[in-house]
């Protein structure tokens, strides 16, 4: 039983009125009954779909994209150019997770103190221009400062998951990003060594942080704001009140809150519901099948037997494998009511990975093995992401939920980006993330179970209210006010 539901009375005295509920302004409503309104909604949500969602998506892109490129330049020659030990470039690659840990709730409170596309776009530039740094940063020490620097950067991107949940279900682009990079990598390794005198890891880490830059400044001009704030004040993408008024109906259908901002005794009741700690595992193991996949996977493909270009077009092989996976998961989990079973099932996808790259030394089943950790890591990420964050209500919770997801994959990342130290098997990194997607089904399965019983539990006592003919006095709070433990959230299975 949650503290708010062993004490109704001080959760009575919860001052609703300091934040205001947007259903309380003064919305017309009947716009929804209006017989044009379903076709005017979805030009709205087509200019969303032309700027939110490739701006939020390109964003993450980017994000993906300069954190795994140290992975390509390793197999370029930047370790044996820098006289790097294996330790040192094992090293520099942790040290973007301290930086990305370090900063990531300042980030997700931030997001509702400054403008988004502030946020965003300047996170973008300094991320970006870093990672360019790093083809003419030469020192151990530097490259591991610019490394944090990288990830403060990156987890001010990361917002977009918290933002999105606001205009839509969240999004992410990591596996586009491992492709893309695979095939830049490689285009640079044939055109771009010994031009100017540099060399073609230093080129790409040129190329990827310059265009990661040019899109930061894009973000700046084009950008949007929350709902509520473009419903109240407008912006270049949605000048008329029509359109306006369509999109403060949606945020009100959605029960969301105007103006929504930390509410401090959600943080500590969110620190105390085990959903956060199950969710934190089920995501954290995605760091590690995600995180070390994407660096390391050039090591890899590198170990079973191929040249540095072929490497480079080889690793396009795995995401084009977990593309597909991820188009047709998410249109099935759009169609399937029920989402724990299929995150349960890519996480044994996963696992299933990493037993063939354990068990043989056959190039084809390696690269097979490997198809396996990416088609399952990466749909599993979306759909595990779509499903966790509707288990926490109110913003507050929701940006608590994800850093706290976030710290846990930030660490175990961590430790993964040091146990790949032995190749060429990796029994020790390969191990690893065995057993931490097993624990992760089995706090998947718990999860699963344990919402299914707190859905029926809030039913029953729902019903029993209604049998004495009265209200649950907590009924007239908000979801801001009391997040997930409102008695009329419901949680998605």
């Amino acid at each position: 039983m949650t503290d708010i539901e062993k004490e109704p009375v001080a959760a009575a005295h919860i001052d609703a009125t300091k934040h205001t509920d947007i259903t309380n302004q003064e919305v017309d409503m009947s716009i929804v009954d209006d017989p044009t309104f379903l076709k005017e909604e979805k030009k709205v949500v087509l200019k969303q779909d032309l700027v939110i969602m490739p701006c939020l998506a390109l964003g993450l892109f980017f994000a993906y994209l300069d954190r795994g490129a140290i992975g390509n330049a390793r197999v370029l020659g930047m370790q044996d150019e820098l006289n790097f030990t294996p330790q040192q470039f094992y090293n520099c690659v942790m040290m973007f997770y301290v930086g990305y840990m370090l900063f990531d709730l300042p980030a997700a409170l931030t997001l509702r103190y400054i403008k988004p596309r502030f946020v965003i776009g300047t996170a973008l530039v300094i991320f970006g221009t870093l990672a360019a740094l790093l083809a003419v940063v030469k020192s151990y020490a530097a490259i591991m400062v610019i490394r944090v620097g990288i990830g403060l950067g990156e987890c001010f991107v990361n917002v977009a998951w918290i933002f999105a949940s606001q205009w839509y279900r969240p999004s992410e682009m990591g596996l586009r990003a491992g492709a893309f990079s695979g095939l830049i990598a490689y285009a640079i390794g044939i055109t771009m060594e010994g031009r100017n005198g540099l060399n073609a890891w230093e080129w790409l880490f040129i190329v990827e942080g310059c265009m990661t830059v040019g899109f930061g400044i894009v973000v700046w001009v084009v950008f949007q704001s929350f709902p509520e704030d473009v419903a109240r004040e407008g912006s270049w993408l949605f000048r008329s009140q029509r359109e306006r008024n369509i999109i403060r109906a949606r945020f009100k259908l959605s029960q969301n809150i105007e103006g929504a901002k930390a509410r401090w005794h959600l943080f500590v009741l969110a620190l105390k519901d085990p959903k956060i700690y199950a969710g934190s595992m089920i995501l954290g193991a995605q760091g590690v099948g995600i995180g070390s996949f994407s660096v390391f996977l050039p090591t890899f493909v590198r170990e079973f037997g191929f040249g540095r270009l072929q490497t480079q077009l080889i690793t396009i092989i795995p995401y084009s494998f977990a593309i597909v996976g991820l188009f047709g998961l998410s249109y099935l989990s759009d169609k399937v009511p029920r989402k724990a079973p299929m995150v349960i099932a890519l996480l044994g996808t996963t696992a299933t990975g990493f037993i063939i790259l354990l068990s043989t030394t056959n190039t084809i089943a390696l690269v097979a093995g490997s198809c396996f950790v990416a088609g399952g890591a990466y749909p599993c990420l979306v759909i595990s992401v779509a499903w966790t964050i509707t288990l926490h209500g109110g913003y507050t919770k929701r940006a608590t939920a994800t850093t706290a997801s976030s710290i846990v994959i930030q660490g175990l990342s961590m430790v993964s980006s040091q146990v790949y130290r032995h190749p060429p098997r990796f029994f020790l990194g390969h191990g690893f993330s065995l057993g931490v997607y097993l624990v992760s089904m089995c706090t998947a399965y718990w999860l699963y179970r344990h919402v299914i019983r707190e859905n029926k539990k809030r039913e029953q006592t729902r019903q029993e209210w209604a049998a004495r003919g009265e209200i649950n006095p907590l009924s007239s709070k908000t979801f801001e006010d009391l997040g997930d433990f409102h008695p009329d959230y419901r949680y998605t299975l």
